[in-house]
């Protein structure tokens, strides 16, 4: 092992042990000086400071989680592909790539959109 190596693995090995003293004395820090005196109103539920209405274990349909895995399929598509356009100007190859790869989203949109998928029933 070189000593740029080593020097490079012992920098990463510093970040990491910085950040997980950082979050330790976050926390520490928090448990410490936070006030801890609860009431009946603070351990109630609440929603923006009215009394609750209803049950707030309400059950979500699963077309619910459909779409929302749909959304975030697609958002990581977009973060992708922004990503990748600065990296290929004008490659043949990797404008084929990023064409497979978007490709194959609008068959699983396709896909979605045949079944009923995108389709919000009340």
């Amino acid at each position: 092992m070189s000593a740029a190596s080593a020097e490079a693995v012992l920098y990463v090995i510093g970040a990491i042990l910085a950040a997980v003293a950082f979050v330790g004395l976050v926390f520490g820090a928090n448990a410490l000086l936070s006030p801890r005196n609860p009431t009946s109103e603070k351990l109630e539920p609440n929603e923006c400071g009215m009394p609750p209405a209803g049950d707030p274990h309400v059950r979500l349909p699963i077309r619910y989680a459909a779409v929302a895995v749909l959304f975030v399929i697609f958002d990581i598509e977009a973060v992708m592909l922004f990503a990748v356009a600065s990296r290929i100007h004008g490659s043949v190859g990797g404008g084929l790539a990023v064409l497979a790869f978007a490709s194959m989203l609008a068959l699983g949109l396709v896909y979605a959109w045949k079944t009923g998928a995108l389709e919000w029933r009340s």
